[in-house]
């Protein structure tokens, strides 16, 4: 082997260590937001969602101007495109952090990460992706694993009334997230690799500026929150920006599959944070659907991984 070849082999290995490392640390600062989010006290996900936008305009602006990237497309379409993603992603962020009002940490991630499968299935009804009788089993796993975690009070009676609405309201909106998370993914799987992240980034912080500032003029609720809520606001809005940082970063170190099993491991941070940070232990029904839920997105996620190898060695040898 020559030295060219040794440096491009060692080369590739840094990047999956990177892709790998930094996907860790983006899993683990999104389970990390969650927990802060529940140290506040005053303020809602109105004031986290404002702080986010303004704060990823004023990253996101300077970095565009410096690769020159237009802000608008050429093509009208597209352009709609980016900006209902932008709309979509904004509610999605909104549902999250108010389901965790209502849910344990825990659940609220382990609900949210069925987005993995769900895209799966919308994938293939929208896009016309394959879908196999494994991912259809794994599909109704992870609704199994949903079920244990939201413990709907008609299945599970030993919940108090008042616990039970809150567990509901909670995990509905966790849903609601994983319903827009899935309808973000899908419009970028539409969009293509042609649209930068930066443009994207952009669009989002000012769809969500104008969201928040027009719930708060409806509401009359806009107000400076208290200096400890507002630190943990400014807090939760950068370690979300570093967040997505790093999660970009890992897509453009490794393969786009690995990092989403990766990913996956936010389920794992949530729960150990909530234990230690607010003493919270998961019921066992809750742990089980919540292992359940990591375990099938582990599992497609690594089926797709090798399905996509496999086709790649086949198209090589051809």
């Amino acid at each position: 082997m020559n030295y060219s070849n040794r440096k491009e082999k060692c080369s590739e290995k840094c990047n999956k260590v990177v892709g790998f490392t930094f996907a860790l640390l983006a899993a683990f600062s999104w389970a990390l937001c969650g927990l802060l989010f529940k140290y506040v006290k005053d303020a809602g996900a109105d004031e986290v969602q404002l702080a986010r936008s303004i704060l990823q305009f004023i990253v996101s602006l300077p970095l565009l101007t410096y690769r020159r990237e237009n802000i608008f497309q050429d093509d009208l379409k597209t352009n709609l495109l980016i900006i209902i993603r932008g709309a979509i992603s904004v509610l999605g962020n909104w549902f999250f952090y108010s389901s965790i009002k209502f849910a344990p940490l825990g659940d609220a991630v382990s609900v949210t990460n069925t987005c993995i499968t769900l895209v799966g299935l919308v994938a293939c009804i929208c896009l016309k992706e394959s879908c196999s009788v494994i991912e259809a089993l794994l599909s109704i796993l992870t609704f199994v694993g949903l079920v244990l975690v939201a413990r709907p009070s008609f299945l599970f009676r030993n919940m108090a009334s008042e616990s039970a609405e809150n567990m509901t309201a909670g995990i509905l909106l966790a849903f609601a997230t994983v319903l827009c998370n899935t309808a973000s993914i899908i419009v970028i799987r539409y969009l293509g690799s042609g649209v930068h992240f930066i443009i994207t980034m952009l669009h989002y912080s000012w769809v969500g500026v104008v969201y928040s500032l027009a719930l708060f003029a409806s509401e009359g609720t806009l107000q400076i929150p208290c200096m400890d809520d507002l630190l943990l606001i400014l807090l939760i809005a950068v370690v979300g920006i570093l967040g997505q940082m790093l999660m970009t970063i890992s897509l453009q170190k490794e393969k786009a599959g690995h990092v989403v099993v990766v990913q996956s491991t936010q389920i794992i941070f949530a729960l150990i944070l909530q234990l230690v940070f607010l003493g919270y232990s998961p019921t066992l029904t809750s742990l089980i659907g919540s292992l359940i839920i990591f375990f099938s997105s582990v599992v497609l996620t690594l089926k797709k991984i090798r399905g996509s190898n496999t086709q790649k060695e086949k198209a090589d040898r051809d």
